[in-house]
Formats: C-alpha cells, structure tokens, sequence
C-alpha cells in the first residue's frame, strides 16, 4: 500500500515517490507522478495512487481528491495523523471541524462537508440511517434474507466517508 499524507492548503505527500503542491503545473505534477492514467481537460486520474487532481483554466493544481474509500485498495490516506477511511463519519466531521477553525458548510449534511478555512471536503452516497431505512422496507416486504450480505456491507460502508478531497485556499467559499 501506498502512504499518501493529505496536507490541508499544502498538497500531498506521497512516501517514496515526493511531493506534490497545490498551485503546481501539470509538468511540474507529472514530473513528480508521471503521465496520468487518464487525463481529461481539468482533471487527472493517477488509479495506482487512487488520486483525482482538477486544474483550473490557467493549468494549475486546485484540488486534489483520495476517490477509492472507505476502501482502497492500493493506498493508505492520511490526514491530521489519522486514516480518513480508517475514522467513522462522525468522529472525522469532529477532527475536521477543530483542525478548520471556522465555518463549516454543512448543507448537505450527513453526506457531505466542505470545511472553508482549511479547504477539505469529504463526501459519501449513504448514511447509516438510510441503509436501515432500506433493511426495514426489505424486511417488510419479507426479501431481507435474499439481501443480507449487500446490506450488511452497505451498512458497514455507510459509516464512513467515500473521498476527501483538499483545495487551495479559497476552493470551497462561493
């Protein structure tokens, strides 16, 4: 497994490999990660390295987002000396919120958080809650048994956040 260390309004670090800066150019990042798996106009895909990083219209890093949680397969994140995909919703909206210092968007919450002083966001499709709500309606209509082994991990995916992403200063406020 990979090491890669999100550093909020920095970049990432990523063990073995180097550094790579928000604010960086497209050569300057595949100087430091090579091509990228796939490329589209703003965005690369890194897929050994589990990794999307957008660009803005002058060609420069702005945001860059660990995609492959609460499972990855290849790396291991980090961030503020904790695994993002390792610490439940909850807990991390906690450890956000302090490191942040200030206001957090929580429109959207439960699914997604942006946190607009340090420029992290995380975001997941399902809560806890609404994969219980689910097992209900499939026991009611008596097809839970057929279902068990997808809603059981389902469940256990909701409790954590599916990416986490960090921007330059600025990259969350409208």
């Amino acid at each position: 497994m990979k090491k890669i260390e999100l550093i909020p309004l920095v970049g990432i670090q990523i063990e073995g490999i180097g550094q790579v800066d928000l604010g960086a150019s497209r050569a300057d990042v595949q100087s430091v990660l090579g091509a990228p798996s796939d490329a589209l106009d703003d965005q690369y895909y890194y897929d050994e390295l589990e990794l999307r990083l957008d660009f803005n219209g002058r060609g420069v890093l702005e945001f860059i987002e660990s995609i492959n949680g609460p499972n990855p397969e290849k790396t291991e994140i980090s961030i503020y000396g904790v695994n993002p995909f390792r610490v439940e919703a909850a807990e991390l909206v906690t450890i956000l919120t302090d490191k942040n210092q200030g206001e957090v968007d929580d429109a959207e919450a439960g699914y997604c958080y942006t946190f607009l002083n340090s420029s992290v966001g995380v975001w997941r499709q399902m809560t806890e809650e609404d994969v219980q709500e689910e097992i209900e309606e499939i026991k009611a209509d008596g097809e839970y048994e057929d279902n068990a082994d997808m809603l059981l991990e389902d469940l256990e995916k909701s409790k954590f956040f599916w990416t986490i992403g960090i921007g330059v200063e600025g990259y969350y406020v409208p």
